[in-house]
């Protein structure tokens, strides 16, 4: 709990494929056809899609935006963080391994430490804007607040932005404007009628220099109170607001089912807008064990087909992003990346079986095959496929990545619900009828359903009259870490036995030894970063069981963060933390050892070969956690490959050991 506090203190200190309509997808095709000419055309505006009975914003190709931040409004306060431009290869990762589709970018500040004119970031903007199109990705653009969160410091100012980028990106289809962060403290419940007529101003300025681009608006600090959150939408409709190119952005500092009641009253509300989740913390990817029933915001706002953007900043070595892909492998949270050559957390090309395919459904949870007895519900209670009707299914394609399943019956298998067991009643193809079809990186399949729910399909256990059971499959699952929520398809044409298993990531052991690969070369650097493999106990001792930061080694035990030099630190060290490098060192003698620590006071010690090197030694405090000095010693070594031991107190950071050879 004490380090938990520590981090939250940090932290405020430092600041599936869905439905479209027909003529969209031809249309869609057509453009992308007379583009193809170009390397790198701007992929299609966004759209406001309805098919499912209430409005989504989905992308070009009918997905979910999902995506992480970037900031240039100078941090919080302003100018207390620089700048930072993201490689065209740091974007391409973010699509082609990470499987996003959207970058979210604090451009310009307003606030009032900030004093620059507006477009002081143009020229950095349309590098960024150029790098997105090439990496086919989205770019919302956003004023952001310096620190001065909930509160319009100049209104001027904020018109003026869009007077000067509105027309800058107007035809930059994959640009997006969101209005205002946070204009307002705290929820819609603390909105008046001027801060609603404010939201209607700028929408009205973005619209007249940028007619067809996509807009967000009110971007709530915390989204919950359904009814001032009705009150604003009917109020900004009222006024001309057209929905069909706008959308309600929220961030989610929030409970989870506050969030929700605002989303099922736009879900249930006709005519009410679509939505996006602008910034939350990345922290609520993983839901609380303590809380009963709690659930990872990730898989809430998916099962609601809402889109997500993490406050996960995107720095200079990337090195958070594999502590966010983490986060989400841990909350079993699954989509199909935009970018077909992407295989996390899910394959962009899936294989689906081709339309009318006759398929055989084996249940991973039950390690049973599926069947619909006379044509009622979907069991999985077979051993053995043995290719009699009532256990096969045949295939039909609905929309790219999403499929439909017709039984023996030649009805199709529907969700009426998150309560009801799946069966074959339905003798048409609907949303309720309809499933994403979602390949893990091992190859078994996860099916979302579309229209029952926006869950995804686990076996599940049903009572009747009290006493018989039988095995369902239900659309009431959120966590693809579930062992019941993967079906492997086979053929369904002859009879089979059970497949053999699979792991979801497909993860091999790492062998005990240097981190990457060979010995650190003594003289040189070490990052302390770059422990040993080996685990916990082994190459490192650390008081609790998870990388709080989740940052650059997130399965590792060991605390880590970014630095403010770049690159990575060790973190929230304790008294008793230990970790162990595999070191080469060239010749015996003494060496310059220099430590780079931050933060306050406390114990070092490091042995070598078995031996002491140096005593205790103390660090001095810095101004704070990032604020970087040196330990300087000289010690003695021996030559040769040898385990070189970093033995911690409590209350500073490091960063590396410097060796330098000395002469004798």
């Amino acid at each position: 709990m004490r380090r938990m506090l520590l981090y939250v203190s940090r932290v405020i200190a430092n600041g599936p494929f869905h439905f479209f309509p027909s003529s969209l997808l031809i249309l869609v095709a057509l453009i992308q056809l007379l583009t193809a000419g170009s390397a790198h055309a701007d992929r299609g505006r966004p759209v406001i899609d309805d098919s499912l009975g209430f409005k989504r914003l989905l992308s070009d190709q009918g997905t979910l935006l999902r995506g992480v931040s970037l900031s240039w409004d100078g941090g919080d306060p302003y100018g207390s963080q620089a700048k930072f431009m993201p490689s065209q290869a740091s974007l391409d990762a973010l699509a082609q391994e990470y499987g996003y589709n959207t970058v979210h970018l604090y451009l310009e500040g307003d606030s009032s430490g900030n004093t620059d004119p507006v477009g002081y970031n143009a020229a950095d903007c349309d590098i960024l804007v150029d790098r997105c199109a090439k990496a086919n990705l989205y770019l919302i653009i956003t004023i952001g607040c310096n620190g001065e969160n909930g509160a319009i410091h100049s209104m001027d100012f904020i018109l003026d932005f869009w007077r000067f980028y509105g027309p800058r990106y107007k035809d930059r289809t994959h640009v997006i404007f969101e209005a205002k962060n946070e204009p307002v403290h705290f929820t819609a419940a603390h909105w008046v009628p001027k801060d609603w007529a404010d939201q209607l101003l700028m929408y009205e300025t973005i619209r007249t220099v940028a007619p067809d681009t996509m807009v967000l608006l009110l971007s709530y600090m915390g989204f919950r109170y359904e009814g001032a959150v009705s009150d604003a939408i009917r109020y900004l409709t009222s006024k001309g607001v057209d929905w069909s190119n706008a959308a309600v952005a929220w961030h989610g500092y929030e409970t989870r089912q506050g969030i929700e009641a605002c989303l099922s009253l736009l879900r249930e509300t006709p005519g009410f807008p679509a939505t996006l989740c602008t910034e939350f913390w990345p922290g609520d990817t993983v839901a609380d064990p303590s809380i009963e029933d709690d659930e990872s915001y990730n898989a809430a706002f998916e099962s609601h087909h809402t889109g997500w953007l993490q406050f996960q900043w995107l720095a200079a070595n990337d090195a958070e992003l594999p502590g966010l892909a983490y986060r989400l492998e841990r909350a079993g949270v699954v989509w199909t990346p935009d970018h077909p050559e992407c295989r996390w957390p899910a394959s962009g090309s899936p294989k689906i079986p081709a339309d009318g395919s006759v398929v055989a459904i084996f249940d991973r949870g039950r390690q049973a095959f599926v069947a619909a007895p006379g044509g009622g519900d979907l069991r999985a209670d077979r051993e053995t496929f043995t290719a009699v009707a009532e256990e096969q299914f045949t295939i039909h394609h609905v929309r790219p990545g999403v499929v439909a399943f017709q039984a023996e019956n030649g009805w199709y298998v529907s969700a009426a619900c998150a309560t009801d067991a799946l069966t074959p009643i339905s003798p048409t193809v609907g949303p309720r009828e309809s499933f994403e079809w979602i390949e893990l990186p091992s190859g078994d399949v996860v099916l979302r359903s579309v229209g029952g729910g926006g869950h995804l399909v686990q076996s599940a256990t049903q009572e009747l009259a009290g006493e018989l059971v039988k095995e369902v499959m239900m659309a009431d699952a959120d966590n693809a870490n579930l062992l019941g929520t993967h079906y492997v398809f086979l053929d369904g044409t002859k009879p089979q036995s059970a497949p053999a298993p699979r792991q979801r990531f497909n993860e091999a052991a790492v062998p005990e030894g240097p981190y990457k690969g060979k010995p650190h070369a003594i003289p040189g650097v070490i990052e302390l970063v770059d422990f040993d493999h080996g685990g916990e106990g082994v190459a490192y001792h650390d008081s609790a069981p998870d990388n709080i930061d989740g940052f650059y080694r997130p399965r590792e035990g060991v605390d880590i963060q970014a630095s403010s030099e770049g690159g990575s630190i060790v973190s929230w060290i304790e008294n008793g933390e230990w970790l162990r490098y595999t070191v080469n060192v060239r010749e015996p003698g003494t060496y310059q050892l220099v430590v780079r620590h931050a933060g306050g006071e406390g114990d070092l010690r490091l042995e070598c070969g078995g031996e002491d090197l140096a005593g205790i030694l103390r660090t001095t405090s810095t101004a704070n956690w990032q604020d970087w000095t040196n330990l300087t010693t000289k010690v003695r070594l021996p030559a040769g490959r040898q385990q070189l031991f970093v033995r911690c107190g409590a209350g500073y950071n490091l960063r590396s050991l410097t060796f330098t050879r000395l002469q004798d």
